[in-house]
């Protein structure tokens, strides 16, 4: 289920400026992909993805921007930037402490992934493309496969969760994976900087911005599939993460659209 879930931007279909690499099939489980913003780029509604990244500007500093569960519209970036979109679960994988208390928050990059910083920033720094910085940025993150310790009981929640679409009540989690609600909070709290119930309400709202991307949302049938009270509940639950109704969050991906094939 983990491998069949991809979080998607507020811009979907793309956008002015903003490009994305996937990874290797070997990264593929652990990074969401490789992306460039060209200086200029106009600004942007950002939504939680449920995923943290490294960020380079380009002849600048580098930093690392946590999990975010709130939505914002980002400035025109008066840099070209380059980044590492990492799953929020598996982030911590790569860093060299947890995300405890990380939420919302932006660091310095060498504050939790030091190794990887000076390894990647003076290639990142110089490379002539975006094609050239994700190749390095793969070699280097691919280097770490081998010493990662993947923390089982951590990504059985989350694939429980969103197999669930997120309506899984910690109780629920907690006998699936056989943990106390204590040992539960403790393991997403080092590894996403967020509770297992906060973390299955992101994980809700992407699976319902995806179903409203696909162009096939019925509000009624997501109020039942996604164990919403009634549709004020949906549509205030989703505005919430997306500043915006369903109907006004696909006219904005559209209006950005920036792709060669029309989105069905």
């Amino acid at each position: 289920m983990l491998s069949n879930f991809k979080p998607i931007l507020s811009t979907p279909f793309g956008r002015e400026g903003y490009r994305e690499i996937a990874p290797s099939e070997a990264l593929a489980p652990y990074v969401r992909c490789f992306w460039n913003e060209k200086q200029g780029s106009p600004p942007t509604l950002v939504i939680p993805d449920i995923c943290a990244d490294i960020i380079f500007k380009i002849g600048d500093e580098d930093f690392f921007c946590a999990l975010d569960d709130n939505p914002y519209y980002s400035s025109s970036s008066d840099g070209e930037l380059f980044g590492v979109r990492f799953y929020a679960w598996t982030a911590a994988l790569f860093a060299e402490s947890g995300f405890s208390g990380s939420k919302n928050k932006v660091f310095r990059a060498e504050e939790f992934f030091g190794g990887i910083k000076a390894e990647l920033a003076p290639y990142i720094q110089s490379a002539k493309s975006f094609q050239e910085r994700a190749a390095f940025a793969e070699k280097v993150l691919a280097k770490r496969l081998d010493k990662i310790r993947i923390n089982c009981n951590l990504m059985n929640a989350v694939d429980f969760i969103i197999a669930s679409d997120g309506r899984s009540s910690v109780a629920e989690i907690c006998g699936y994976t056989v943990l106390s609600p204590r040992q539960l909070e403790r393991i997403f709290d080092q590894y996403t900087g967020i509770s297992p119930k906060a973390f299955s309400e992101l994980v809700r709202y992407q699976l319902l911005w995806q179903e409203v991307v696909s162009g096939k949302f019925e509000v009624l049938d997501a109020v039942e599939r996604f164990g919403f009270f009634d549709q004020p509940h949906l549509l205030r639950e989703f505005k919430k993460r997306h500043l915006m109704t369903p109907k006004q969050a696909r006219e904005y991906a559209m209006s950005h659209f920036y792709n060669t094939a029309a989105p069905k």
